[in-house]
């Protein structure tokens, strides 16, 4: 039976602590952390009296020793992952449908989350992420200035930026958003799969204006200068050969184009980015409109639009498209190139 405040599969601090108590060796530990922290104002023996009483509030506030608690640990690494994977736009989180999005943020929208500084950017960050999906573009932007007010971590200050920079394209389209450069100056600091992703959704976002302005050479470097190879994630090869995909349409090259879509569409595939397939397959449909394959690319990105109920999806399918998929904000502006 669910205790008080407790919501069924929803993280409640007995799960942020035993997680801290399997981080650090023991609650002891744990303990006598927080006390040094404190400049052992209380005693140890204290303070694991107060965890254990934190344990039984489920998702209740956390009071005194609630807060700091998670100023000192912050979340536990297997809570930070799940937090990350919501709040990035890059994982598979994007890849559920939109209601299911909703459920999932909701269980998390309560403490211990949200007496945590980091949980709150990230639970920010996924909330207008999906905002963004469902084309709420006041609701996603009060997101962001939430996010702003927490977000410490690089990543999700790289998150938060590029965020931000799609709802400005959207007000002023040929105006190379300034909130790019905090991006690029937070990617100094991320490593790994998620250095490699954002990368790529950067330098999509800044080929995006420079099409807009018809600069698409300089859109295409943008694309060129990230890195390819077997070690670089899914992700980022799709958004490269997008954007590649896309330069060389424009510029007369429909073969190359058409090769640069297919890989673009594999590269999703393969690795399960369903929503990112359904925009490289608007890009097929783009390169070879009118053919056989071009007409069952824009069907099957359709198909996958209605099934993760995604409205901007949805309507960059249901039309032609004029954008090189690298911006949610680009259906509004269908004719600007």
């Amino acid at each position: 039976m669910d205790t008080r405040g407790q919501i069924s599969g929803q993280p409640a601090w007995d799960t942020w602590i035993d997680a801290l108590v399997r981080e650090q060796g023991s609650l002891a530990t744990v303990a006598e952390r927080l006390a040094a922290a404190r400049g052992h104002q209380e005693e140890i023996a204290s303070i694991e009296r107060a965890l254990r009483r934190l344990r039984v509030r489920s998702s209740l506030p956390g009071g005194v020793w609630g807060r700091r608690l998670l100023a000192v640990f912050g979340p536990p690494a297997d809570i930070d992952a799940r937090l990350r994977f919501m709040g990035s736009y890059h994982s598979r989180f994007v890849d559920l449908p939109t209601p299911l999005c909703t459920d999932l943020l909701r269980l998390w929208d309560r403490p211990p989350t949200l007496e945590s500084r980091d949980g709150r950017a990230w639970l920010s960050l996924g909330w207008a992420v999906l905002a963004l999906r469902e084309r709420r573009w006041e609701e996603a932007a009060a997101c962001f200035v939430r996010a702003r007010r927490d977000a410490r971590d690089p990543a999700a200050r790289a998150e938060l930026a590029l965020g931000e920079a799609v709802l400005a394209t959207r007000r002023d389209p040929l105006t190379m958003p300034p909130v790019l450069d905090e991006a690029e100056t937070a990617l100094r600091e991320v490593e790994g799969v998620d250095h490699a992703c954002l990368a790529a959704r950067l330098a999509g976002q800044r080929a995006w204006v420079f099409n807009r302005r018809g600069e698409v050479a300089l859109g295409e470097a943008q694309h060129l200068a990230l890195p390819s190879g077997p070690e670089v994630p899914a992700f980022a090869v799709a958004r490269r050969e997008n954007g590649l995909a896309y330069a060389r349409h424009r510029q007369g090259d429909p073969q190359r184009a058409l090769t640069h879509a297919r890989a673009s569409v594999k590269a999703a595939g393969d690795a399960g980015h369903v929503r990112l397939r359904a925009m490289a397959l608007l890009m097929v449909s783009r390169v070879a409109a009118g053919t056989p394959e071009g007409v069952e690319a824009r069907q099957r990105a359709e198909a996958i639009a209605a099934m993760l109920v995604d409205p901007t999806l949805a309507q960059r399918a249901a039309g032609p498209s004029s954008g090189d998929g690298s911006n949610e904000s680009e259906p509004e502006r269908r004719g600007t190139e």
